[in-house]
């Protein structure tokens, strides 16, 4: 089936995933979710759906100009590449919704764009979610007494904070974080991956923008955990933020 013609009625709930990452980590199986947003799908667009010229004029590029990057190179065929790769290893892939989206970007950026980029490559995810999962997982209890039951390693540049955070608001409950590896950049990858090695953990949490499709599956596969993006949920946690409502004891 196109990923056009998906309705969104067929997405995986929030708690449906969340099973799945149970039984995994119950059965020590590996297991990688990764999400395809706007930047995702503007990084896979470009030189296929988007020209070099009309890439660098995105919203995307020029607020990246504006803030100092977006963690990775702008034009890059080898990151294309490595995201496509990324996607087809995942268990589970969140995209965009076709309908009632919550993406603060134009339309034509978002689930439209997924679907080309789908259909162009020939990629067919077995398992499909909604792209905020991440946002909307962290209010129900059960994810909490998943961090609480299984060891946690945290990747992100909001880690430490993070991890900081999570230890005040959840003392009743306190999540095993095992270690925080600090992200910054694309080009930290392979260093990050040798220093995930470093650490016993069952789950990984993964904040580090476009680059956590490419590091949740790679860090499956060689590690044989279960790895999920995690989008900007650490950062809209230690900042807080009215897109995310965290479930407290």
């Amino acid at each position: 089936m196109s990923l056009s013609n998906f309705p969104d009625h067929k997405l995986l709930t929030e708690l449906e995933v969340l099973q799945r990452i149970e039984k995994a980590l119950a059965h020590k199986k590996p297991f990688s979710l990764v999400r395809v947003g706007d930047g995702e799908n503007i990084i896979l667009a470009q030189g296929v759906f988007l020209s070099d010229e009309e890439f660098k004029k995105t919203y995307w590029v020029q607020q990246g100009k504006r803030t100092g990057g977006k963690g990775g190179p702008f034009t890059s065929p080898t990151l294309r590449k490595q995201v496509l790769a990324g996607i087809r290893q995942a268990d589970v892939v969140g995209i965009c919704r076709n309908a009632n989206d919550e993406i603060a970007a134009p339309s034509r950026f978002k689930r439209p764009l997924t679907n080309k980029i789908f259909d162009h490559y020939g990629i067919k995810p077995a398992n499909l979610c909604y792209v905020f999962w991440n946002r909307k997982i962290v209010a129900y209890r059960q994810f909490w007494k998943l961090l609480h039951k299984y060891r946690t390693l945290l990747i992100s540049r909001w880690a430490n904070r993070y991890a900081n955070l999570l230890m005040k608001k959840y003392k009743s409950m306190p999540p095993k974080i095992v270690g925080c590896i600090d992200f910054q950049h694309y080009k930290e990858i392979p260093g990050v991956l040798e220093k995930v090695g470093q650490y016993r953990f069952d789950l990984a949490l993964i904040s580090a923008g476009v680059n956590a499709v490419i590091l949740a599956p790679a860090i499956a596969q060689r590690y044989r955990k279960v790895a999920i993006d995690f989008g900007k949920t650490m950062m809209y946690t230690v900042l807080p933020n009215k897109r995310i409502n965290p479930w407290y004891p």
